[in-house]
């Protein structure tokens, strides 16, 4: 039986590593006594999936995780008895059952939504002539190291959607949709370069994960 999970990764825990989530996931679970299902082999891992990692230092407040069960269970049951046993910084939200054949997470993630506020003096006007800019560029090339190698990358048609959602004080909001999944990944702070921000304090949440459907 498989399930799929909603839930949050909060301030608290935003520095907490992807591998370092599922085990934590993976602790809750027997915890609350879920009969979650194994691979086989040498090293038997827990069959779970967690949706498009998220970047250390960064929050999400819709996330998704695919479970395999051994056994049937209510959804509303793992619900209750997986939330008593979550540590600070952590929700799980909901939890819907699987119909078989379902595509795997990883495989239909296409797009990934940000909240990014963070601090500027720049006013709001100059702000969206550098978001105008950037949009109407045909490329933005970039570097960034991948598994301890340097790679160059164009970063605009990452970009799916960008605009600035409010300018309180020193405080600024962007709104980011960017690529996601298999088909390539870009993180907020690759954008806030691209804008000539880079050395400001910021925040990220990602709101939304978005798939084929």
């Amino acid at each position: 039986m498989k399930y799929r999970l909603t839930f949050t990764k909060e301030y608290p825990v935003k520095y907490v590593g992807h591998m370092d989530v599922v085990t934590t996931w993976t602790r809750a679970f027997r915890r609350a006594g879920i009969p979650l299902a194994y691979s086989q082999g040498f090293n038997p891992r827990a069959k779970i999936q967690v949706a498009g990692s998220l970047p250390v230092g960064t929050m999400g407040s819709a996330e998704l995780m695919d479970i395999t069960l051994t056994e049937p269970v209510a959804p509303d049951d793992i619900l209750a008895r997986v939330s008593a046993t979550l540590p600070r910084g952590y929700r799980l939200l909901a939890v819907e059952p699987l119909a078989p054949g379902t595509p795997g997470l990883q495989a239909s993630l296409r797009r990934a939504e940000y909240r990014v506020t963070f601090e500027t003096d720049l006013p709001a006007d100059e702000l969206r002539a550098r978001i105008d800019r950037l949009l109407a560029r045909t490329e933005i090339v970039q570097t960034r190291v991948r598994r301890k190698r340097t790679e160059t990358f164009d970063l605009r048609p990452m970009i799916i959607n960008l605009s600035l959602v409010e300018k309180q004080g020193d405080d600024a909001v962007l709104a980011m949709t960017l690529s996601a999944g298999q088909h390539g990944n870009v993180r907020p702070e690759a954008v806030l370069t691209a804008l000539g921000i880079n050395n400001e304090w910021y925040q990220a949440e990602r709101t939304k994960l978005v798939f084929d459907i």
